[in-house]
């Protein structure tokens, strides 16, 4: 062989070494790129999902709010079934205390972060987002009305010297102050879609002043708590009622209904002890129904005075059954009537002795227990409850008043004197709101004291904490607005 062609032969040699290694070059520059590409891919994937996680959050958060619900920390949204391994998580932190200037005094918003996390194929991604949460509620009110006028004897009702409200006053209707006793006292905001006081030379004090605002809508139908409603109970009869008691975060009821003994038509019960009542826990929806008329209470400390199969009867059930009060938060709707049986208090609201009986402590912290209480028609106190009823609750009547059992019995002088019925005192510690302003005391007709039922002083009180923690899919009085502030990623991303 020549030396030419030994020469050539090792110069081939030489480039088929060059060639490969410049294929495997290419190859692991594919590769690598291949790689880069597909973890980027996959990065943006998981931020994107990350992202899409932070905004349900935020939703989910909307529904927590509405609910009464709080989160804390991660919780797996989905997962992927066919690796058996979990994907996705998300976490709703709400935050209260945005205030928005408006025509009629302030809207409240809530501030909503959400948090979303992914884990894909190995990499994961948090991301977070923001939005504010504008929603007002009746229990936004501690005094919320539509007519100001009694329907039963068509009155004109009014505010007078006696009367001190402490939260936000509103009425689609005129609000009235009594002529000779007009020093009634507003400490927050009041206002009157009438846009008027009457008299307008009134001594009443406005702290916050007064105004006009659009009228609040008052539905026929507790729509927002049936189509929420976790727990239902009882019958479309006519005649059904139902009997709660509120026993920590347990409910006991018990079905009533007339039967007559000796002659008398009563009410009667079975179980015939509040001790032996059906059990039940709160609903996860935090909403209770009753179909048909409600009796309601939680003594708290006291034996029940609706003990006993015969409740009304007179006297009350020896060894009556006491609960610790309402712990929680429900919110329980009626089609028809609900009636207050006794005193309707928290377990954490402040002892039965000392200056302010079975107040309401004003932040979560040292009471975390809410109660709403909506009826489609009326609520009503009953005839027989003790001199003073406390009652810690956000109570609405969305088509009737609220008022008292006999307020409007008929008696005339020296004909039924027994059906003189005064009470002392009605402590509320929570909101009003109610479609017509109803009486809560009266000497009508004779205007004389064996003539009087009802309660002779009213002190209505506010739950600040309402303002952000208003009861379970309690009753709106505007539409709800979101928007949205900012779409971040979290410092903690990968």
């Amino acid at each position: 062989m020549s030396k030419y062609n030994r020469q050539e032969q090792g110069s081939m040699l030489v480039m088929a070494v060059v060639f490969s290694f410049i294929v495997i070059l290419l190859g692991v520059a594919y590769l690598s790129f291949a790689i880069n590409l597909h973890n980027s891919i996959s990065g943006n994937i998981g931020d994107h999902k990350a992202l899409y996680n932070a905004l349900g959050a935020t939703r989910i958060g909307v529904e927590n709010h509405l609910s009464g619900h709080r989160q804390y920390g991660y919780q797996l949204f989905y997962r992927d079934r066919e690796n058996r391994r979990n994907t996705d998580w998300f976490y709703p932190e709400i935050i209260t205390g945005n205030q928005e200037d408006i025509n009629y005094g302030t809207r409240n918003y809530v501030t909503i972060l959400g948090y979303g996390k992914s884990d894909y194929e190995g990499q994961e991604k948090t991301r977070k987002a923001a939005i504010q949460f504008g929603y007002e509620t009746y229990a936004d009110y501690l005094y919320l009305s539509h007519r100001e006028r009694d329907t039963i004897r068509h009155d004109d009702i009014r505010f007078w010297t006696p009367d001190t409200l402490d939260g936000k006053v509103h009425s689609n209707d005129t609000i009235r102050i009594e002529q000779f006793s007009d020093r009634p006292v507003f400490k927050k905001r009041v206002t009157t879609t009438m846009n008027y006081i009457d008299p307008p030379n009134n001594h009443a004090r406005f702290d916050e002043g007064w105004g006009y605002r659009n009228p609040i809508y008052f539905p026929n139908q507790a729509q927002i708590l049936r189509d929420n409603c976790g727990l239902w109970l009882g019958t479309a009869g006519t005649d059904s009622l139902i009997h709660i008691v509120l026993d920590g975060d347990l409910i006991r009821w018990r079905r009533c209904g007339i039967r007559n003994v000796n002659g008398a038509d009563s009410i009667a019960c079975l179980p015939t002890t509040i001790s032996d009542m059906s059990v039940l826990t709160h609903p996860r929806s935090g909403v209770v129904f009753v179909i048909g008329k409600l009796w309601i209470s939680s003594s708290r400390g006291r034996g029940d005075i609706m003990d006993g199969e015969f409740p009304e009867r007179i006297p009350m059930h020896p060894g009556a059954y006491i609960t610790q009060g309402f712990e929680g938060q429900l919110t329980i709707g009626s089609s028809d009537t609900m009636i207050i049986t006794d005193n309707l208090v928290y377990k954490r609201s402040r002892p039965a002795t000392g200056p302010f009986p079975y107040s309401v402590p004003p932040t979560m912290d040292s009471c975390s227990d809410v109660l709403g209480l909506v009826s489609e028609k009326c609520i009503m106190i009953h005839r027989q409850v003790r001199d003073t009823v406390y009652i810690n609750a956000a109570m609405a009547a969305v088509s009737g008043s609220i008022s008292v059992q006999d307020i409007y019995w008929h008696v005339t002088p020296n004909t039924h004197p027994s059906n003189r019925n005064p009470k002392v005192s009605l402590q509320i510690y929570g909101s009003l709101a109610q479609r017509n302003r109803g009486i809560v005391h009266t000497t009508w007709p004779c205007g004389e004291p064996y003539c009087e039922r009802g309660f002779d002083e009213k002190d209505y009180h506010y739950d600040v904490r309402l303002k952000d923690y208003p009861p379970p899919y309690y009753l709106p009085t505007l539409d709800q607005e979101i928007i949205y502030m900012q779409v971040a990623q979290d410092d903690g991303g990968g």
